[in-house]
């Protein structure tokens, strides 16, 4: 089984976080984490590490937490799953937002029954 050297990701602005494909790494990885983006490493659904920008080498090193679940040696190389999720810190402008259809509310004053939904656009002056 081939396993990947570098993780990252380079999608579109308005995802808020968005979850690697790639689950199973070698010591000596590299991950990539965009200026506007953190990542983080789950692993038994426990958050191991927060990584920042810039360009990482894994090692259990540097992610403590792994290194004590952790210890295969292959081929000088340790081989570990986890799960990366990426979060874009990136302000994204023009994010549509809403109700998928309108729902029923009882005013209370006059005590009919309205039809209500919403819909707009984060981060615009409309």
């Amino acid at each position: 089984m081939d396993l990947v050297d570098i993780i990252k990701y380079e999608g579109d602005d308005k995802t808020l976080v968005w979850k690697s494909d790639i689950e199973d790494f070698n010591t000596g990885t590299q991950l990539i984490v965009h200026e506007s983006q953190e990542a983080v490493f789950f692993r038994d659904g426990q958050a191991l590490d927060l990584f920042g920008p810039g360009r990482y080498t894994l090692e259990t090193a540097n992610i403590p937490l792994l290194k004590k679940l952790i210890n295969l040696p292959t081929d000088g190389k340790t081989r570990f799953h986890a799960e990366v999720y990426f979060i874009n810190k990136a302000i994204a402008l023009d994010v549509k937002w809403g109700t998928t259809s309108k729902f029923e509310v009882l005013d209370p004053q006059f005590f009919i029954q309205l039809n209500v939904g919403a819909s707009r656009i984060y981060g615009s002056k409309n």
